[in-house]
């Protein structure tokens, strides 16, 4: 197996330019764990999917598609978050995810990710749920 040390890691992540946010240890595994995961590009059933339909995906800053859309939707209406549904995973989005995160009790990265998916509502057929 290939190890990579903490300080490699990072200087890996800053040369990809994906340092950001990461402040501790923990912060790198979830960031870690999140670039091991495929990015939602689509949304299945009102939720972020890649275009194979799997919702095990990740979005973060940078991404612009229908799946960012659709998270933004149900961070708007479903988990009371004041933002523009406009597609594109800026700072507003990440914020708003980290206060779902935060609300939650669960890591707060500002990622979406699985954990992020099963601790928030999301709109299916006009309803929260």
């Amino acid at each position: 197996m290939f190890r990579v040390s903490r300080v490699s890691f990072v200087a890996v992540l800053v040369s990809l330019g994906l340092s950001g946010g990461i402040a501790s240890a923990g912060a790198q595994e979830r960031t870690f764990e999140a670039l091991a995961l495929p990015t939602c590009t689509i949304s299945d059933s009102s939720v972020p999917a890649t275009s194979s339909g799997d919702r095990d995906c990740v979005l973060a800053i940078g991404n612009a598609n229908e799946a960012v859309e659709v998270l933004q939707w149900s961070l708007r209406y479903c988990n009371s978050q004041d933002i523009a549904v406009d597609g594109i995973y800026g700072p507003n989005t990440e914020s708003a995810v980290e206060n779902v995160q935060r609300a939650a009790g669960i890591a707060v990265d500002g990622v979406y990710g699985p954990e992020t998916r099963r601790n928030m509502l999301w709109i299916d057929y006009g309803e929260c749920v």
